[in-house]
């Protein structure tokens, strides 16, 4: 099936607007626009810039009013083609534009195939943090193709693969050791071995989203290393990959684990070696102020009445649950704790 036929499946109607960075537009932008329009589409084009800072009211309002200008009506469809920024900010232009229009996702980075073009999470950043903004909104369909994957470099690839990796620490066992067996035949990217990886990563996450599409209990398993890893992206002013912060996040979440007893040194020290071999360690974190990392922490959109919670698993592959919840309640003093041993290990090496 080609993307055209995967998108007339979806979408009846002519009008088409592509939004995606200038970065993915000039690799691949062209390409995508000539079969379209081979197709009989009509096409409006919207560039953003690359980076976190896309993601804000003013993107958005800029994008909104460039499709009025183009009397884009509501029977329009918007085409998010790029990564999670790209998929984030269109998806939530669909989600108010004229009340609502139909979008698919395109994602182009390993990170977005994985994790943001899946579930129905569109948001903006604002300067109190990040996703503060936004709407659950299901797309039409989302288009995954790894050949795009090709024009990333290593970092980017590694950035995403983390994504997998925290899902498959708190639901599959088998999983994460198949990640561990073949990393790098995923880094290299092997075109089996990361089909396999995006494909149970995506079907995880699907049926925990349809189980729970609003973050009632269930979908939070998917903010394992969260609500560490969006303080390091304040704090760091976003100038941090997603995927490097929720490292650290996982890295310090899986600390406080084996700190309240839940999660044994063995499986501590085996989330940790993996990290290490894709040169991911605590040292990231040594720069960082942490009181302005717990201040961050204590402002997440997931804490409840000031109180601070987190996934903490209790074996690779399992979560804690507290009173049938899959969010923990952890002490300001545990959170600290771990921060700061986590810095000494960081100091230290």
């Amino acid at each position: 099936e080609t993307r055209v036929s995967i998108i007339k499946k979806h979408y009846s109607g002519k009008h088409i607007v592509i939004i995606t960075d200038k970065n993915v537009a000039k690799l691949h932008g062209e390409a995508l626009i000539n079969e379209l329009k081979e197709s009989g589409f009509n096409i409006l084009l919207l560039k953003v810039n690359s980076g976190e800072c896309a993601k804000s009211s003013k993107a958005k309002e800029k994008l909104e009013l460039k499709m009025l200008e183009n009397t884009i009506d509501r029977h329009a469809l918007i085409l998010a083609f790029g990564g999670g920024v790209v998929g984030d900010l269109a998806g939530f232009v669909a989600s108010t534009y004229m009340r609502g229009i139909k979008f698919i996702q395109m994602p182009t980075t390993l990170l977005s195939m994985i994790d943001s073009s899946v579930g129905g999470k569109t948001s903006i950043n604002t300067k109190f943090g990040k996703n503060q903004i936004g709407t659950f909104y299901q797309p039409q369909a989302v288009i995954m193709e790894p050949k795009l994957l090709n024009t990333l470099p290593r970092k980017m690839i590694i950035n995403g693969l983390i994504e997998a990796i925290k899902i498959f620490l708190t639901s599959d066992k088998e999983s994460f050791n198949f990640v561990c067996n073949n990393l790098e035949n995923i880094l290299s990217l092997n075109k089996n071995v990361i089909s396999i990886v995006i494909q149970k990563a995506v079907t995880l996450k699907a049926n925990i989203v349809e189980e729970d599409e609003k973050e009632e209990n269930l979908r939070m398993i998917l903010n394992f290393g969260h609500t560490i890893g969006h303080a390091i992206e304040k704090v760091k002013k976003y100038k941090i990959l997603h995927g490097m912060a929720v490292a650290q996040g996982i890295l310090t979440e899986s600390l406080i684990a084996n700190l309240i007893g839940k999660l044994n040194k063995a499986n501590l020290d085996t989330i940790f070696n993996v990290f290490k071999k894709l040169e991911i360690t605590p040292k990231l974190l040594k720069n960082l102020n942490l009181e302005d990392v717990i201040r961050a922490i204590l402002g997440d959109k997931k804490n409840k009445d000031g109180d601070i919670y987190c996934v903490i698993l209790s074996d690779i592959g399992e979560v804690a649950l507290e009173n049938l919840m899959v969010a923990t309640k952890i002490s300001l003093e545990t959170l600290k704790t771990s921060l700061q041993k986590i810095c000494r290990v960081s100091l230290a090496s």
